[in-house]
């Protein structure tokens, strides 16, 4: 792997930090000629997995786990799916995130992510398939974007070299061969160590192996950009009811306003009052003087 790029962020390790992340292909006609598969040529999904320190997703030297050989062999991601979800009920990873193929004639890069990195979690691994091949791969493990000072990187870009799973013979790009029996360990396929027929070897000199892959990823939100979303929508939550609930006391209070203006029009009514204000029909001098006389004419 060779790193490309590295920027620092303000973002301290202490806090969790999510990334974008882009794969662009570098495996070509004109960087690795030799027999290279012009109408096959394709990425399988990538695979990017957050973990601690414990865990190796795969590394040079190391046998390839079945998921490894799997995707390796295939492209197929599931088996190797499965062990990491196994990972991640045991607390020894994070994140995972799984992409699409990527067909060189077609496309030469995608979007993966996000991923979150965190205190927890802050190695991050890559994988995907050369193919069509034996059990050709490249990709990046165990990466730590952690800068000097305890601060997350705020852009980081590797290049990325193939690699040989040890689990499939063949010398050239076709997917169908025997097993390597037994199995040996993963590794890098430089300029000692490709096979005879020289794929990946550089059309120039023909003397070394160029990468076939960057990996780009930028700093996306950190875990307070995270809290600061979910505070705002919490107040705009409130801002929004308190002016729910005002406008229902208002509507309360002219409903009840109404309601009694209503109440003493009906009362004013009853007592053949004027609703305007003013007594109908006769004034008040007149209603006491006859309540005056009925009262005299009841024993």
């Amino acid at each position: 792997m060779d790193i490309l790029q590295l920027a620092i962020s303000t973002v301290p390790i202490t806090k969790s930090a999510t990334y974008s992340c882009v794969l662009t292909n570098n495996w070509s006609g004109v960087n690795h000629p030799k027999d290279y598969p012009s109408g096959s040529a394709h990425w399988s999904p990538p695979v990017l997995l957050a973990h601690n320190k414990y865990v190796d997703l795969w590394s040079p030297g190391d046998f390839a786990s079945p998921g490894v050989e799997t995707v390796a062999e295939s492209g197929a991601t599931s088996t190797l799916q499965a062990e990491i979800e196994i990972l991640q009920t045991k607390g020894l990873a994070g994140e995972m995130v799984i992409g699409v193929p990527q067909f060189n004639g077609m496309v030469q890069s995608q979007d993966l992510g996000p991923i979150t990195l965190s205190p927890s979690f802050p190695f991050l691994s890559t994988i995907s398939m050369i193919a069509p091949s034996p059990d050709w791969f490249s990709g990046f493990e165990s990466f730590s974007p952690r800068g000097p000072g305890g601060y997350w990187f705020e852009t980081f870009e590797v290049a990325t070299y193939p690699f040989d799973a040890g689990t499939e013979q063949g010398t050239t790009y076709t997917p169908e061969n025997d097993a390597e029996s037994p199995h040996g360990p993963i590794y890098p396929l430089t300029k000692d160590t490709v096979p005879m027929s020289g794929v990946f070897l550089d059309g120039e000199t023909g003397a070394t192996v160029l990468p076939v892959a960057t990996w780009k990823c930028n700093l996306m939100y950190t875990e307070e950009d995270m809290n600061k979303d979910t505070n705002m929508n919490v107040n705009m939550n409130k801002d929004t009811n308190m002016k729910i609930d005002t406008e229902e006391k208002d509507t309360e209070k002219k409903d009840t306003e109404e309601m009694d203006t209503s109440m003493n029009m009906n009362m004013i009514v009853n007592m053949g009052g004027n609703p305007s204000g003013g007594l109908r029909g006769e004034d008040a001098s007149s209603k006491m003087s006859k309540a005056s006389k009925l009262s005299k004419m009841i024993p």
